[in-house]
């Protein structure tokens, strides 16, 4: 095959740029998950790739126009769109070593189309719907689906104000894998990452619906508990996440954690009291021997 067969456009049968252009066929192989993954936004998976790898042997150049409106729901040229993409991957990687964190392709395209090309006037190009995913996706750790950083720090900050408007009762739980860097270390990122993966997991399952959890960053966790009872019910809690996570392995040894327990009560005036307060007792955790759960004395 020669280079101009390679380069040209590999349309589905009927489709032409004026469809596309006006909308009258939608590229629905890619979703905004797919494109996040193939991005780098978190590991793809094998699948994933295999996927990705037909799709653009399949739609040749045209691929390219298929990743870039699945994240803006905007058509572009399949020449001009190839171009795009690297250009969008560089912002993506630029944003990402300013910040300090990985910043997801959603928000370094349209970054990149509302503050340098101002190619995208507004977001009436994107659908409300569309909004509300970026919108989630943006609220999430990429790895594990939990609430990000970020997204902790708001949700506690809401629950914190319920808390002394309404006098619901109001606990955290902070978490800490034990030697959790010796793990990555001797066994590799990949492991490290699906235990991080499968703790997340763990969590979820051993907390109640009406519960948060949330990834700080690395292997810190925190689960915010609304409407508890008191600190015997957060203590139950704790425990039953830090008994559960053993069953995780790696290596032919089980994971064990440290927990620090914290109860909202008057004096606590912001998330980061309540933060401060369960930190205070997971380092208690970590320094009695570690994989035992802690209550912050200040109740």
């Amino acid at each position: 095959m020669s280079g101009n067969d390679q380069n040209t456009p590999k349309y589905s049968q009927g489709e032409t740029d004026v469809d596309r252009l006006r909308r009258t066929t939608t590229p629905d192989v890619m979703s905004v998950e797919l494109v996040s993954a193939f991005s780098g936004d978190r590991d793809i998976t094998r699948a994933e790739s295999a996927f990705i790898g037909i799709q653009k042997d399949k739609r040749g150049i045209v691929f390219y126009s298929d990743l870039l409106y699945a994240v803006t729901h905007h058509y572009f040229a399949p020449e001009i769109a190839e171009t795009l993409w690297g250009k969008i991957l560089s912002h993506k990687h630029m944003m990402s070593q300013r910040l300090g964190r990985n910043v997801r392709i959603v928000v370094a395209t349209i970054d990149y189309f509302s503050n340098i090309t101002s190619e995208l006037k507004s977001l009436t190009l994107i659908s409300e719907t569309y909004v509300t995913e970026i919108a989630t996706l943006s609220m999430r750790d990429g790895m594990t689906g939990l609430f990000n950083h970020s997204s902790c720090y708001e949700l506690l900050k809401l629950e914190v104000k319920n808390y002394h408007r309404y006098k619901t009762g109001l606990s955290l739980i902070m978490l800490d894998i034990d030697d959790f860097k010796s793990v990555n270390d001797k066994y590799g990122h990949q492991e490290g990452d699906r235990i991080l993966i499968e703790f997340a997991k763990t969590m979820g399952d051993q907390v109640r619906d009406t519960d948060i959890c949330c990834r700080l960053g690395g292997d810190e966790f925190i689960t915010i508990l609304p409407f508890t009872s008191g600190p015997g019910e957060a203590l139950e809690i704790a425990e039953r996440i830090r008994a559960k996570a053993t069953s995780i392995t790696y290596g032919g040894q089980r994971i064990t954690i440290s927990t620090g327990v914290a109860v909202c009560n008057q004096s606590t005036n912001s998330p980061q009291d309540l933060i401060k307060r369960a930190d205070r007792a997971l380092y208690r955790a970590k320094h009695n021997g570690k994989n035992q759960v802690i209550m912050d004395a200040n109740l």
